[in-house]
């Protein structure tokens, strides 16, 4: 049997804890519930439990010789996990729910007012969780939620063993709608493959309408959930047909850009961003992939290894860098480009600049991304060489897009890495 103390000050407001199946589960032994009033644990004659911020502010923090007090007479000298809630903490989920399942005692504590004294957590704190991203009057709603999620894990909990493995985020995606008798209501018809009787097209429709709530409240979900090649397809042919259509183009300019001293320079071609950047825009389906070079020396140079991968020997020694280099156009000038996409797509581009350095209006990719697919049309990535593009050229954008900031304060990648990783960032499959 598992034990659940929680640590309040408002011991009433677990009410809840006394009906459904969690009094069921109570009553079948499957869970002891111990609530703890924290007054009880204060020393002086007024109960007192919180006292001012040091440094000032508003509001009262709990003090922490009475929770810690109840806290070691909840624990009773044997193991329990201890549990904080707070805004601070961690996103709670299934996840976390499925491993507090397994422990024999756990102890929560409800944070009040701004918060607990730090030296509390730091104490005992075996974990800090957060409903989500807003603010509670108390942590007693969150303790509450915590324990029901617990509890229904138990077995005997819920009756049905299998009722909880098929509950939403079991599988790590929404659960998919019911429906109950009539099977006509108010001119609503339940769905006919739930009235078909084939348990396959019963199966195939629960699945559908998962994919389908998830991808619509929960996008997120899908980046781990363990999905079929089916499912794949089927999310990416539920985005085609809810999407905006939107291109994204490439732009690689070699002018105008900074060199190492901060001067406007005009660079030279690296021959591995023509080829690596060329093979990510026909990985991800870009609508093109522009070379922008002033110089007519370095164009000639361009054009010849253009040549040789799109029309000569290479093409046919390597059909498949001849279908990514057969995305490439050379150019001289930006606005020669954005004629070009505009003679393609009968509009203007709107201009995206990328760069390590920038700090100013910054938008981020997810923003981005939904931006593309709500608004459609077209949009073209502005990707500088040498120390990256120009101010001119980021300040006449109309979207500056975050840097990419890895796990560490490096941050001088190839506009080749950089590149792959905006792409997958602004068009992969979640």
């Amino acid at each position: 049997m598992m034990k659940i103390s929680i640590l309040t000050l408002f011991p009433e407001m677990f009410t809840p804890l006394d009906a459904s199946m969690i009094k069921r589960a109570r009553e079948h032994g499957v869970v002891e519930i111990e609530i703890v009033n924290i007054r009880d644990y204060a020393a002086d004659k007024h109960a007192t439990t919180d006292d001012r911020l040091y440094g000032g502010g508003a509001g009262m923090v709990l003090k922490p010789e009475p929770l810690a007090a109840a806290i070691r007479a909840a624990q009773g000298g044997n193991a329990a996990r201890v549990l904080f809630t707070t805004p601070a903490g961690r996103p709670y989920d299934q996840r976390i729910a499925e491993r507090l399942a397994g422990e024999r005692h756990l102890i929560i504590v409800c944070g009040h007012y701004e918060g607990v004294d730090e030296r509390l957590i730091e104490t005992f704190a075996d974990d800090c969780l957060s409903l989500g991203d807003f603010v509670l009057t108390g942590g007693e709603y969150a303790a509450l939620a915590i324990a029901d999620s617990v509890i229904r894990l138990l077995p005997g909990a819920l009756g049905h063993e299998d009722a909880a493995k098929e509950e939403s985020f079991s599988s790590g995606l929404l659960e998919y709608p019911q429906y109950t008798r009539p099977p006509l209501w108010e001119g609503l018809e339940v769905p006919a493959p739930l009235q078909s009787g084939n348990h396959a097209e019963i199966m195939a429709w629960r699945r559908h309408k998962s994919l389908e709530r998830t991808l619509r409240y929960r996008p997120e979900l899908l980046a781990e959930a363990p999905l079929t090649p089916e499912d794949a397809a089927y999310i990416a042919a539920l985005k085609a047909a809810a999407a905006q259509p939107f291109k994204l183009y490439a732009a690689l300019l070699h002018y105008p850009v900074y060199n190492k001293k901060r001067q406007l320079v005009n660079t030279s071609l690296t021959n591995l961003d023509l080829h690596d950047i060329a093979r990510a825009a026909a990985t991800y389906a870009l609508g093109g992939y522009y070379i922008v070079q002033p110089l007519d020396n370095q164009r000639q140079l361009i054009q010849q290894l253009l040549d040789h991968w799109q029309d000569g020997f290479g093409a046919r020694y390597n059909p498949d860098r001849k279908q990514a280099l057969s995305l490439v156009r050379l150019l001289p000038q930006l606005a020669d480009v954005l004629a070009d996409i505009e003679a393609r797509d009968g509009q203007p581009p709107r201009l995206i600049a990328s760069g390590a350095n920038l700090s100013a209006d910054i938008t981020g990719y997810r923003q981005m991304r939904e931006l593309m697919r709500r608004e459609g049309g077209s949009y073209l990535l502005l990707l500088g060489t040498g120390w990256g593009l120009a101010e001119e050229l980021t300040q006449a954008a109309d979207f500056r897009l975050r840097p990419i900031y890895g796990l560490s304060g490096f941050n001088h990648l190839s506009v080749r890495s950089a590149a792959a990783i905006i792409f997958d960032r602004l068009l992969a499959e979640y």
